[in-house]
């Protein structure tokens, strides 16, 4: 009789036990989606960044071109 009762004990441990991972799970599956939310957005200001500084490159590359262009032909003047 009193194996039954410890094996009762020992399932409701358990039972807890089960129900304290489940919970933590839970947890982790909402901070793993707030996170990937948090990266994605972080993927797309670099994404952003990299194209304003491939534009600003170009632009720059030109303005260097001309000037040099410029001082061409005030070199030969």
């Amino acid at each position: 009789y009193l194996m039954t009762i410890v094996m009762g004990l020992h399932g409701l441990q358990i039972e807890k036990q089960a129900s304290e991972i489940y919970r933590n799970l839970r947890k982790l599956v909402r901070s793993f989606s707030d996170f990937g939310g948090k990266w994605n957005v972080l993927g797309k200001h670099l994404k952003n960044a990299a194209s304003q500084y491939d534009e600003g490159q170009t632009k720059l590359d030109k303005f260097t071109m001309q000037l040099d262009h410029i001082q061409s032909d005030s070199d030969k003047s």
